[in-house]
């Protein structure tokens, strides 16, 4: 059985299990009514992981005020539709960027997946949405916990960043060589991605909780040096890929497939059995050499 272990006070962290990797949920208590920070990616691991995890605590999902999403990728919201059927009270946050998306994410899981159909896993039979309580703007606060707008994983990333702590909760917003079921960082946005990263360097970030463990530093960095050490990194993960990407294209070769092979095995990555997630980063950073190209000429 997995457990809420503490990454500092007041800041919890369930490992739950999800297809090749598991899946950040993240506790934060306070003052008021405890907040969950993504759901998992299914509504059978709320009932045999979360459910019990929070029982633990002396706490059901009754208890819970809100269940905020970092993203709208199956994986961190495919258990939110189950707990609002179990737990009515519980209110939904998402950037505002994300409402149609939380509202039928079965179907943005589908328009990923049809870019490279002949390289993407099925879509999940089941990936029920609901529609949010309330739509957060950048900046906004949640009991302790503002909203960083924070896009280049996906547009609709985001951040919440826990102001007595320090703590900055990810998702997938931070994602330095990517997952061990990915095979490299996942970006649908790199242009704005490295804004994301120094604009979190500029903030007073005393830790980090990242929603998977990312190669090679994993999924959590304690104090102010590692925290800025682990966002340098990411910093260095971009670079690398996008010129990567654009040396590739230089030397004629711009096939999204043998690219993301080519990245995969340049960041020591273990390939997937699907390449679509490194061909979408691919396919973004090509349109974004393209652009500057255009720019420069």
């Amino acid at each position: 059985m997995e457990h809420f272990t503490q990454i500092v006070q007041d800041v919890l962290l369930l490992k739950v299990p999800f297809t090749g990797v598991w899946t950040g949920v993240t506790l934060v208590l306070g003052e008021g009514p405890p907040i969950l920070v993504d759901s998992g990616g299914m509504a059978e691991t709320v009932d045999s992981t979360i459910v019990p995890a929070l029982a633990e605590l002396g706490m059901g999902l009754s208890d819970i005020g809100w269940v905020l999403a970092t993203h709208i990728h199956g994986d961190h919201v495919g258990g939110i539709a189950r707990m609002r059927q179990l737990a009515p009270s519980i209110q939904v946050g998402v950037l505002r960027e994300s409402d149609e998306r939380m509202r039928d994410p079965l179907a943005y899981s589908r328009e990923i997946r049809a870019a490279f159909p002949e390289h993407s896993a099925a879509p999940p039979p089941v990936l029920d949405g609901v529609t949010p309580d309330r739509l957060l703007d950048d900046g906004d606060m949640v009991g302790p916990l503002r909203t960083i707008h924070t896009p280049g994983h996906d547009t609709d990333a985001c951040c919440f960043f826990d102001v007595r702590s320090g703590t900055v909760i990810t998702g997938d917003s931070l994602q330095l060589n990517g997952t061990v079921s990915q095979g490299c960082a996942l970006l649908f946005d790199p242009e704005r991605y490295l804004p994301s990263l120094q604009r979190l360097l500029a903030l007073p970030v005393r830790n980090i909780v990242c929603g998977h463990p990312y190669l090679p530093l994993g999924e959590v960095a304690i104090g102010e040096d590692a925290a800025r050490q682990f966002l340098a990194a990411c910093i260095g993960c971009y670079e690398h890929d996008r010129g990567f990407v654009a040396g590739m294209a230089a030397a004629g070769v711009t096939d999204p497939h043998t690219v993301a092979r080519a990245l995969v095995a340049a960041v020591d990555g273990v390939e997937p059995a699907k390449l679509f997630l490194p061909m979408h980063t691919v396919a973004a950073y090509q349109e974004l050499a393209a652009a500057d190209r255009s720019t420069r000429t």
